[in-house]
């Protein structure tokens, strides 16, 4: 049993910890932030360099590498700054489904421009009246001589305000049971790729935390797509997409990962550096007590995290099948408990944790999304007990205790 990282997987995740260090800088952070402004001049640079899809094929661009690469780069630019780190990796994330699914021409027309930094992508799954229940959806799509079209309304879209494609999922048939009869399809924005109808962007303002990105409303009307942006075998749209999360859901809790150790480093060093009664807080139990459990915390997030992204990558045969019950382990424990971790941080800080200055607080706010979105905490508990009810006991036993 071997723990340690490879050479090239090291030089990764070094190389992306120096690009957050030199590009994240506290005033473009700020400016983002109060802006709410997608930091698109970095993400090109982060292209550029090579840490957009290093998942994807080489022929694209990309690095044909896995998950765990991209676990390492998320990890490290989440632990720099949470809103630019968070940014950057939910511009490119959804075009996973497309590196999944697409054909080798959708591959090459949406996913290169992407790995240059030259495009922002997006996924419409959510709608206003079925939150996490992607079993039925509202949103339909009819097929016509010459082409698809797309009616109906969609909320959350992250990057929507300047995405350049959507991934759309909606519900061809109308007679089809419960999660049947969907197919995902791909929408650019250039509207001249239409071939009829209109689609409505609205932007939904008032959010909690991660600022830097645009979480907007789709409304289709009368959308009519070429039949070529249909993406993946039609009818199985709620597969691709469950597919699809099994590798988002351990991404999103590298993002988690890296909020929570960036904000230990820095309640760590303030606990050193911040005197009171003539000693360093951290001398006090209350205080060291804190950090030590926030440390061993982060410990077992980590390799939890890392273990989650080893197994979507390498899938022994024996394993495949509970493939899901650890990618919503890791999607329920990393970010809930990343949450009590940056937590501490902000009562390590006392009440100048509170201010925006001392950034914990915002790490707080941008890391409460995690627990939400790609599935909230309380559907990945759903699916581990539904997985579990199921297991043959002698293999749990076996093969997984």
């Amino acid at each position: 049993m071997d723990f340690s990282l490879t050479k090239e997987q090291k030089d990764i995740k070094k190389a992306a910890a120096e690009f957050a260090r030199g590009e994240f800088r506290p005033e473009v952070v700020l400016e983002c932030e109060l802006d709410h402004r997608f930091p698109r001049e970095i993400y090109k640079k982060a292209g550029e360099l090579g840490f957009i899809g290093l998942d994807y094929p080489e022929e694209v661009g990309g690095g044909g590498l896995g998950v765990m690469e991209n676990v390492l780069v998320i990890e490290e630019f989440c632990k720099a700054d949470s809103g630019m780190g968070m940014a950057i990796h939910l511009a490119y994330l959804p075009a996973k489904i497309v590196r999944i699914f697409g054909t080798p021409r959708q591959q090459q027309k949406f996913l290169a421009p992407l790995v240059r930094g030259d495009w922002v992508s997006a996924v419409s799954f959510t709608e206003p009246n079925h939150g996490s229940d992607l079993t039925r959806m509202e949103t339909t799509l009819e097929e016509h001589e010459d082409g698809f079209v797309l009616n109906g309304t969609k909320v959350f879209t992250t990057n929507g305000g300047y995405a350049d494609f959507f991934i759309v999922l909606a519900q061809e048939d109308p007679d089809a049971g419960p999660g049947k009869g969907m197919t995902t399809i791909l929408v650019e924005r250039d509207s001249s790729s239409w071939l009829g109808g209109k689609m409505e962007i609205n932007e939904i303002s008032g959010k909690m935390g991660l600022k830097m990105t645009s979480s907007s409303e789709l409304v289709f009307h009368d959308l009519k797509i070429a039949k070529e942006n249909i993406l993946g075998e039609r009818g199985r749209g709620l597969l691709n997409v469950l597919d699809f999360l099994d590798e988002s859901r351990i991404e999103i809790g590298a993002q988690a990962l890296g909020n929570c150790e960036g904000a230990f480093l820095k309640a760590l060093s303030h606990a050193k550096e911040r005197t009171q009664f003539q000693r360093p807080i951290i001398d006090f139990q209350g205080i060291g007590h804190k950090v030590a459990r926030m440390w061993s915390r982060i410990q077992s997030l980590k390799w939890l995290n890392y273990y989650g992204a080893w197994l979507c990558d390498h899938s022994p045969e024996r394993l495949s099948g509970v493939i899901p019950l650890f990618t919503s382990v890791v999607k329920h424990h990393v970010p809930e408990t990343a949450k009590a971790i940056i937590d501490d941080s902000i009562t390590v800080f006392g009440g100048y944790g509170y201010f925006l200055d001392q950034e914990v607080e915002r790490r707080y706010r941008d890391n409460r999304i995690a627990e939400i979105y790609e599935g909230t905490v309380e559907v990945q508990l759903n699916n581990i007990t539904r997985i579990l009810k199921n297991l043959n006991p002698g293999f749990i036993d076996a093969e997984l205790l």
